[in-house]
């Protein structure tokens, strides 16, 4: 079985927070080995019945990895905005597979349509409950087939300051830096990339 861990009161910057190394060590403690994670690792289009972990693990994951990026102020904003009902309208306007393991969701990833061109999809989040063992790249290259296949010649993202690397690393392009509008009382910080993907269109992409 999947290690699991007490949730925390959600809302609150003194949740507890669990780090690569202690991840780890649990991983080896359940018997789960790092190199069978990616086969264990189900991906899935997120539903309704899906958002009380998927509000869960993005405030958990944002509040985890954004401590040095993110203000209190800001990061107490979007725990507001993901718990609210308007946060259910804002999220299903876009496309949102899961990564599931075992029971526990620990990744998600969402996109749309962006631009005026139609050219352009546009991520709207990428989310990860334990970073560094690959779930967000799979994330990443899940959405980047799926909108590829759907037609679209570039891919945007915005990006907050821990974030930024990763889009880089996979050949994202720095455009600009500005604040992202995700509600009235929610303005975060961001880097905006951009990356142009391959000519022609690629085999369907498949959840499993």
């Amino acid at each position: 079985m999947c290690p699991r861990w007490d949730r925390p009161k959600p809302g609150t910057r003194a949740e507890h927070v669990i780090d690569e190394y202690e991840y780890s060590r649990m991983v080896q403690a359940s018997g789960i080995r790092p190199t069978t994670l990616h086969e264990r690792l189900a991906l899935r289009p997120i539903g309704l019945d899906d958002f009380s972990s998927l509000r869960y693990l993005h405030v958990s994951a944002l509040r985890a990895q954004t401590l040095d990026v993110l203000s209190e102020e800001e990061a107490a904003a979007f725990a507001r905005l993901v718990y609210s009902p308007a946060y259910v309208s804002l999220v299903m306007r876009e496309e949102v597979v899961g990564a599931w393991l075992d029971s526990e969701l620990v990744g998600t990833v969402s996109w749309h349509a962006g631009g005026n061109t139609g050219s352009t999809a546009t991520i709207g989040g990428i989310f990860v409950r334990h970073p560094r063992l690959g779930i967000g790249s799979r994330l990443l290259a899940e959405a980047e087939a799926r909108v590829h296949q759907c037609g679209f010649e570039r891919l945007s993202a915005c990006a907050t300051a821990n974030a930024l690397p990763f889009f880089l690393r996979y050949g994202y392009e720095e455009v600009s830096r500005g604040v992202r509008s995700l509600s009235v009382g929610c303005v975060l910080p961001v880097t905006f990339v951009k990356k142009c993907l391959p000519p022609g269109r690629p085999a369907s992409a498949t959840l499993n």
